[in-house]
């Protein structure tokens, strides 16, 4: 099926966002932190907006559901109910060296899975000393693609914009007191994004120029400075200002893909490669980065921190499309068409 432009543009979108996943799961926090802030403020945003933007809102609300269920929650349990015996393999072999043990126990990883929290935390039913990992994200895109299949009804635009930006107050609020089940306050906190992905699909036209992106890495860097955008906690820093500025900064980078779309035809099916996917590629690298130590080993090589890093992103990537690949293939030939 052939794509237009918007398609594209959301396809390398999706590159990039997978890159600056890997980026942000491998990067030294203390040793960079205004880099690893920087690049927050975009990887976060940019998920749910193609989150958003492959919303069907045309279709029933119980097929919009079905299309979540099958696009983020089946790849969640999957890969979630594979890490937990895997994890219990690596304890029983002793091989923690080569892989990692994430959970303590397989009773604690199931209800890690369940509850859907990414790490340690103050939960409903008291303090969970674990957490799922990486998987929470699938889990929050589930969650908010289908709240905003609900809250879509809503047919003021301004009133729209008015709750998604309520909720995501709220549930930055509510993330410092306790933290609700399957990543609830995360996805709320995502909801503008997946509202803007929404409607940047809808509009005939959407035009913004150099001065965006501009003023997208002014402000990101500023605010880079003191805090970063931490989704899985469900923090949004300065509330409002925290919005408006992961906007800013996630309009910069839509335009920069849409440049390399016109412009630049080769970076353009590079990245739309690496973005295809983007639900497998989010279960697939939870898995990487939950299970594999791929820094510990190259660590063990080399020294350099830039080149170390490098390396480090270049190998999981590869792994990443590696597994993808053969992962889409399967499902597509049992199922005679290619999975989304």
């Amino acid at each position: 099926m052939m794509m237009n432009n918007k398609d594209r543009t959301v396809q390398i979108l999706s590159g990039f966002s997978l890159m600056m996943l890997i980026f942000i799961s491998i990067i030294n926090p203390q040793n960079h932190s205004i880099l690893y802030h920087f690049f927050t403020w975009l990887t976060w945003p940019t998920i749910f907006f193609i989150a958003g933007y492959k919303l069907n809102v045309n279709t029933t609300l119980v097929a919009q559901i079905m299309m979540a269920v099958r696009r983020y929650l089946i790849p969640y349990f999957i890969v979630g109910i594979l890490i937990i015996p895997l994890n219990k393999v690596v304890q029983l072999l002793h091989i923690q060296g080569w892989l990692n043990a994430p959970f303590l126990g397989m009773g604690k990883g199931l209800k890690a899975l369940l509850y859907g929290n990414s790490a340690p935390v103050v939960t409903i039913f008291g303090y969970f000393d674990t957490g799922i990992g990486l998987l929470w994200i699938l889990m929050a895109l589930f969650v908010a693609s289908v709240l905003l299949s609900l809250i879509t009804k809503v047919r003021s635009l301004y009133v729209l914009i008015f709750c998604v930006v309520l909720s995501a107050g709220l549930a930055s609020y509510l993330s410092t007191v306790i933290q609700l089940p399957w990543s609830v306050e995360s996805a709320m906190v995502g909801l503008p994004f997946t509202l803007f992905g929404l409607k940047y699909k809808q509009m005939k036209d959407w035009s913004a120029g150099l001065a965006t992106v501009i003023a997208a890495i002014l402000v990101d860097w500023t605010i880079s400075m003191s805090s970063g955008l931490d989704m899985a906690n469900a923090n949004v820093p300065f509330w409002i200002l925290g919005i408006v500025v992961a906007f800013i900064s996630l309009s910069g980078l839509v335009i920069i893909a849409n440049y390399i779309d016109f412009k630049f035809s080769k970076f353009s099916k590079f990245f739309s490669k690496i973005g295809s996917h983007l639900s497998i590629n989010l279960a697939v690298f939870a898995f990487i980065s939950t299970m594999i130590p791929v820094g510990n080993y190259v660590s063990h090589i080399l020294s350099n921190g830039i080149v170390n890093l490098s390396i480090v992103l270049l190998i999981m990537l590869t792994i990443t499309m590696v597994f993808k690949f053969y992962i889409v293939k399967i499902f597509t030939f049992k199922n005679g068409r290619e999975v989304e």
